[in-house]
């Protein structure tokens, strides 16, 4: 087939004429689509958003501290009484009371004082009051208190954890 653009001129004018009855049909399909893809591009735009501003949230953590029971302080003292038998080691309600009625013992004093934490597991102790010279009748005189911590972690993006 040959193109000839001299001699057949009509009939390209009215196939291009008829071809542009389409054209509305055309624009408005191309309208539809770019509708769509705009709806489309707006939500991954907003679900995008919402992803950075969890990701930008911080973790919160929290200390939960919870005071050991008499129990524990019995136990406690058994063990430490067993480290030094010149310092005198006593369970109370509210603690462990270590005292020394000589100041000479005053190195063992410490030993035992030291050692609290280093023979614990889970508890976490503080020393409530302390008095190393002329405490009342005694040579030096501790009361320390334990207590148990858990950390609490929130994580980013998670409610319930």
């Amino acid at each position: 087939m040959k193109f000839d653009l001299k001699n057949n001129t009509a009939l390209w004018v009215t196939e291009a004429s008829r071809l542009l009855g389409l054209a509305p049909v055309f624009t408005m399909m191309c309208a539809v689509i770019m509708v769509i893809l705009a709806v489309f591009s707006v939500n991954d735009l907003l679900r995008a958003a919402e992803v950075e501003k969890k990701g930008q949230e911080l973790p919160e953590f929290s200390l939960k501290k919870v005071p050991v029971g008499k129990a524990v302080y019995s136990d406690y003292a058994r063990v430490l009484g067993r480290l030094s038998p010149d310092v005198q080691v006593l369970a109370e309600r509210d603690g462990i009371r270590i005292e020394i009625a000589n100041a000479a013992q005053y190195a063992e004093f410490m030993y035992v004082l030291n050692s609290v934490q280093g023979v614990s597991k889970d508890v976490v102790w503080h020393a409530e009051e302390i008095c190393l010279a002329g405490c009342a009748g005694k040579a030096s005189v501790a009361l320390v208190k334990g207590m148990t911590e858990k950390v609490e972690v929130k994580l980013r993006g998670q409610d319930n954890e």
